[in-house]
């Protein structure tokens, strides 16, 4: 069974480092994969609650991930949506446009440095000890590559 910390390595593979998404709420560099509590079958774990459902995580900096789950930890579930409609509003209009901008064409350039290096990466891999490493390894660096292109193309840049 998957678990918190790989189902985080999963949507890392799938989707790419958050850091490579704009905050769903302010706008600004993401930092963490923040569970959106709305998974009818969610999991447990030492670390907290999760989802196998990757479309239950969003792109979030670390300050409104915070507020994110605070809110879930105060609010009843009816009151709860309306709260984090509140929340994400105020977090928005506390982000200048030009910052949001800035932070922006950071996050582009760095993103495109990593599909670079991991294009790089499946170009000159040199051949593995055992087939089931170099399987692995492969098949980790075309997913990565994979969902490189796919963000690129929500974008609009292919």
């Amino acid at each position: 069974m998957t678990g918190y910390k790989a189902m985080h390595k999963i949507l890392n593979g799938l989707r790419l480092p958050a850091r490579y998404s704009a905050c769903d709420w302010c706008g600004l560099s993401a930092n963490d994969w923040a569970y959106q509590w709305d998974d009818a079958e969610e999991l447990d774990s030492e670390s907290g609650p999760y989802s196998l459902n990757s479309t239950s995580y969003r792109a979030m900096c670390r300050r409104c991930h915070l507020r994110f789950d605070d809110a879930h930890r105060s609010y009843s579930a009816e009151r709860f949506p309306f709260e984090v409609a509140r929340l994400k509003e105020a977090a928005y209009a506390s982000v200048s446009d030009e910052r949001r901008e800035a932070d922006t064409r950071a996050r582009e350039a760095s993103r495109g440095v990593a599909l670079r290096y991991t294009e790089a990466q499946e170009a000159t891999r040199k051949p593995r000890r055992t087939k089931a490493e170099a399987a692995a390894i492969d098949a980790t660096l075309a997913l990565m590559a994979r969902g490189y292109r796919l963000n690129a193309l929500e974008r609009g840049e292919g």
